[in-house]
């Protein structure tokens, strides 16, 4: 990452016993840890869309585009 700040939030968020979620994609062409943004699922059901996360490429507390090199 280009910037500190996913750990700078990570150590705010400790006194709350909560980090922000990073995952690794393996198979993909980019395999460095990366924020995940989650999302929850408005309706349950069957035959309903299912919530999907989505892998942040600019840092969303300062803008700073992730280097996609590690």
């Amino acid at each position: 990452m280009a910037c500190n700040c996913a750990d700078d939030v990570d150590k705010m968020l400790a006194e709350r016993n909560t980090r922000l979620t990073r995952a690794i994609v393996f198979g993909g062409r980019d395999e460095n840890p990366n924020l995940m943004l989650r999302t929850d699922q408005i309706e349950t059901g069957r035959g309903k869309k299912k919530a999907s996360s989505m892998f942040l490429t600019f840092c969303p507390f300062c803008g700073v585009k992730y280097d996609r090199e590690g």
